[in-house]
């Protein structure tokens, strides 16, 4: 009989990361929303409200109070990270795989800016690049996280 410990089924070795993803997600978000905080109130470029905007969503009021707007956004961010930390799990490359997803995301840029007069225009190339190196910082937070997370599970426990 073998040991579940020593040998995990394939199917807990890859399930979900649950924890690890909402912390991961958590942390990657706050640095994003921070970074695009600090931006904004800093050059007045709008890329925060951006972050934060829910214009387009049915059912909500075009405005919320802040904390319930970030909260949204890290609920997003939760499931990037979660989904990012499973897919880095199957097949490595935490750093590559962090980077690209920021990259990626970077790209909502574009139907975001087109959804509320509140936000930069489309062709605000300063706010664009504030949106992207953002972005960026926060691929690097996840893969940071998922470095530290697969560096703690190869790590033999004594």
């Amino acid at each position: 009989m073998t040991d579940p410990a020593a040998h995990p089924s394939p199917s807990v070795k890859y399930s979900l990361p649950w924890i690890s993803g909402i912390l991961t997600g958590i942390l990657s978000g706050v640095v994003l929303g921070f970074f695009l905080k600090v931006i904004q109130a800093n050059t007045g470029e709008q890329v925060y409200t951006l972050l934060l905007n829910i214009d387009f969503v049915p059912g909500l009021p075009l405005t919320l109070p802040e904390f319930i707007e970030f909260s949204l956004h890290l609920i997003v961010s939760v499931a990037i990270a979660i989904f990012y930390l499973w897919w880095v799990q199957r097949s490595g490359l935490p750093m590559f795989k962090g980077i690209l997803l920021g990259a990626v995301s970077s790209l909502l840029y574009i139907p975001l800016s087109q959804l509320s007069p509140r936000v930069p225009d489309l062709y605000d190339l300063t706010a664009i690049l504030y949106w992207i190196v953002g972005h960026l910082l926060f691929g690097i937070v996840l893969g940071l996280c998922g470095k530290y997370i697969n560096t703690k599970k190869a790590t033999p426990v004594s």
